[in-house]
């Protein structure tokens, strides 16, 4: 059988970390060979959770299961749902191996960490809160009773939690899937919430139409930052306002310091 091992320098790593993927062929008499390895292209995802990309690259190969050291709620539903197996293992890949090839492992009942986990490299949640900003009162002096509001780059929803009760219409905007999956289990039954899964330099929002633009610790992280301002300058109306949060230097998520 096939199983693959999400690594960085030599020990395995989460799914949205790891600067590599290596695919393992074990066979029956208990030896093990590489076949393939890859770079990991969780490390070019623009998304919240760039993890889910490593996932799909599994399938894509044919394979279902997975080594990994940790892995979070959305990524954990995902592969679940698509029927891959996950082992959780925190050391080096030649010992994950023979682990796994001498029946150590078992398989993973859970997520190993909650929604708000920030990750171990790059790839931190680029749309999460932090500990210091667990209320929304420093929102409430930019809004009012019947805004229109876009939360563009809105992750797990947090903001909109806030802006819904608020808005006459509030766009919630991702371009990640698993992100989107959440938005929607949370806010599909208020009837002014739209949940767009888009890029938010490009989206479907019309223009001259929206009152307050939010992005929270997103824009570090767009790499077309000028279509990004073009289309919030289009969906923004006259007079409208943009709001960006970027978090300060020293907190767990944010921009890398040399960004």
């Amino acid at each position: 059988m096939r199983i693959a091992i999400s690594v960085s320098n030599g020990f395995v790593s989460g799914p949205g970390e790891g600067d590599e993927v290596w695919i393992i062929e074990v066979e029956d008499s208990g030896n093990y060979k590489l076949i393939e390895r890859y770079e990991n292209p969780a490390r070019y995802a623009q998304q919240v959770r760039g993890g889910v990309f490593m996932l799909r690259s599994l399938l894509d190969r044919g394979v279902n299961t997975v080594i990994l050291s940790e892995i979070g709620p959305p990524g954990y539903r995902w592969a679940v749902e698509r029927g891959i197996k996950i082992y959780i293992f925190e050391g080096r890949v030649e010992d994950a191996i023979k682990a796994f090839i001498e029946g150590k492992l078992t398989e993973a009942q859970g997520p190993t960490h909650g929604e708000h986990h920030g990750g171990h490299g790059h790839h931190g949640s680029h749309h999460r809160h932090a500990e210091d900003f667990t209320k929304y009162d420093f929102l409430k002096p930019y809004v009012s009773n019947g805004m229109v509001i876009a939360d563009l780059g809105c992750g797990d929803g947090y903001y909109c939690n806030f802006f819904k009760d608020y808005a006459s219409r509030l766009y919630c905007v991702d371009v990640d899937e698993v992100a989107i999956e959440d938005v929607r289990r949370k806010f599909s039954n208020y009837s002014n919430v739209t949940i767009l899964n888009e890029d938010v330099t490009s989206t479907s929002i019309p223009s001259n139409s929206v009152d307050l633009a939010f992005m929270s610790n997103v824009f570090h992280d767009i790499e077309d930052k000028e279509a990004a301002v073009r289309e919030i300058s289009r969906i923004l109306r006259p007079g409208g306002k943009l709001l960006i949060i970027e978090f300060k230097e020293g907190v767990v998520f944010g921009p890398p310091r040399l960004s």
